[in-house]
């Protein structure tokens, strides 16, 4: 059993949230605070969630703060946020503190269940700018082998490069012509350049 808190102050939302994934993801029980205080009580008090994901404007503070601080109390919960307007910047900050995701409220429902999937599979997911209303954001690895491969490595060096093995790669492969609607390594590779993915 995977456990997630979702952080958000618009009850109608956060309840969709929590059912989409609930629904979509095998395995998954997603817990949700309105605000700060809330959620920094449910982590104190509920040691088995493994993720946070929190809105950037909250009642009681920031998103940015509240998951800064989750990494220094709870260093073993994944964080990042999930926002109505995700930028460079912001997916900076969350990547210095050492966040695993910068997502926005305009992705479908889709791409949001790929994404924390992705997330719970050991991905970070920094879906902005081109990739935000996408209906499935790359991931960070699938990005990196995308990128290795645009320098014209084949698949055992990029396997090298991460740390994974030849399948792994191959398996990211099928994944990566699915998202880009793409059936070959040359035409995402070319797709991905196009939309400013890599």
């Amino acid at each position: 059993m995977k456990f997630m808190l979702f952080v958000d102050d618009h009850p109608i939302y956060r309840d969709g949230v929590r059912r989409a994934l609930e629904t979509g993801i095998d395995g998954l029980s997603v817990l949700v605070a309105s605000n700060v205080e809330e959620a920094l009580g449910l982590l104190r008090a509920d040691a088995r969630i493994d993720l946070c994901l929190a809105d950037y404007l909250l009642p009681d503070g920031d998103g940015l703060t509240l998951i800064s601080q989750i990494r220094t109390a709870h260093p073993t919960v994944a964080v990042g946020v999930l926002c109505g307007e995700p930028n460079f910047t912001l997916a900076e900050d969350v990547r210095s503190i050492g966040g695993v995701a910068c997502l926005s409220k305009e992705m479908e429902t889709e791409g949001l269940v790929a994404a924390v999937a992705a997330i719970f599979e050991g991905d970070d997911v920094f879906a902005i700018g081109a990739q935000a209303a996408g209906a499935k954001p790359l991931s960070d690895r699938r990005r990196r082998i995308l990128i290795y491969a645009s320098k014209g490595l084949p698949d055992k060096q990029i396997s090298d490069r991460l740390g994974i093995s030849e399948s792994t790669v191959r398996n990211h492969w099928h994944h990566i012509f699915r998202q880009l609607g793409e059936t070959n390594r040359t035409e995402a590779v070319t797709q991905a350049l196009r939309r400013n993915l890599i």
